[in-house]
């Protein structure tokens, strides 16, 4: 009976034993899984905050897009305001320059109009003196016409009637017996007009201060040079005349 109480105390001890190490044992697994599922929410913890500050990140660059496309926006109407003023500015600059255009056209319309005038009456004045300076050298006035001729020479020296001033300036020293001054005349016209229908009249002037000289021999040089280079000219005649006539 004792041994039986000793084995049914041993089996209950064992019994005990073995509880105590089975419990033992589910703490540590417990433990264990604590332990791994600490680590996992640690783990989530550092996952979420990894990506709220990823979302953060990413939130503070779509901001700084959004403001980079309000300050663009901003930008771009300030340029249109900018470019319609300075399309203003241009249309306002073309309006005058196409007023300036006109009102310039039309004063240089005026001043050549005035320019026309002024060279009319210029004209005019030129024609009134040339015929003043011959009808003195008819009328044997050899002083005024002269001083005429000379005045004319002053006043118009690129006027198209100048060879013809210098041929009656020449007739004028003829006239008044300054052959050498008649000379100079004349030959001012046949070397430097030798189209102007006064050349051969000149030539003709040469040939009678020549032969008022004594000179016959140039005087007839100067004939045969007429009419051989204007034949068809009032003087052409005048020299074969003089030519045919008994010396």
């Amino acid at each position: 009976m004792k041994r039986l109480k000793l084995t049914l105390m041993a089996m209950v001890l064992a019994g005990m034993a073995t509880q105590a190490s089975a419990g033992l044992f589910d703490d540590d697994v417990a433990r264990k899984q604590v332990a791994d599922l600490a680590a996992s929410v640690q783990n989530l913890q550092q996952q979420n905050q990894q990506r709220l500050e990823q979302l953060e990140a990413s939130n503070k660059r779509v901001l700084d897009l959004v403001r980079q496309l309000d300050a663009q926006k901003e930008e771009i109407a300030k340029l249109r305001g900018a470019n319609e003023v300075m399309q203003f500015n241009l249309d306002e600059a073309v309006k005058r320059q196409k007023d300036l255009y006109v009102d310039l056209d039309a004063r240089l319309r005026t001043i050549e109009q005035a320019k026309m005038e002024a060279k009319a009456e210029a004209k005019l004045s030129e024609q009134e003196s040339f015929d003043a300076a011959v009808a003195l050298v008819q009328s044997k006035k050899f002083k005024e016409a002269n001083a005429a001729w000379t005045r004319f020479a002053a006043d118009y020296p690129k006027s198209d009637k100048m060879a013809a001033a210098q041929y009656w300036m020449g007739m004028n020293y003829a006239f008044s017996k300054d052959y050498k001054s008649a000379n100079v005349a004349f030959n001012n016209v046949v070397a430097n007009a030798p189209e102007d229908p006064k050349a051969p009249d000149s030539l003709l002037g040469l040939a009678s201060v020549a032969a008022a000289t004594g000179d016959k021999k140039a005087s007839r040089n100067y004939l045969i040079t007429i009419i051989e280079k204007y034949p068809q000219s009032e003087a052409s005649a005048k020299a074969k005349k003089a030519l045919a006539a008994p010396n």
